[in-house]
């Protein structure tokens, strides 16, 4: 099997999406690009405690 590298796929978002992602960029010291690998790699929250009933 071939080796592939990812692709790069453009992504359309709303400018208030945007705008967050940017301020997150310029907080972080990082790009946009950054910003979605961070987003990507945080784990999910849990939704519940295993101590609730």
């Amino acid at each position: 099997m071939a080796d592939q590298s990812p692709a790069s796929r453009p992504v359309e978002v709303d400018a208030d999406v945007y705008d967050v992602l940017e301020r997150t960029a310029a907080s972080r010291g990082t790009d946009i690009n950054g910003v979605l690998r961070y987003l990507i790699e945080v784990p999910a929250p849990r939704s519940g405690s295993a101590d609730e009933d």
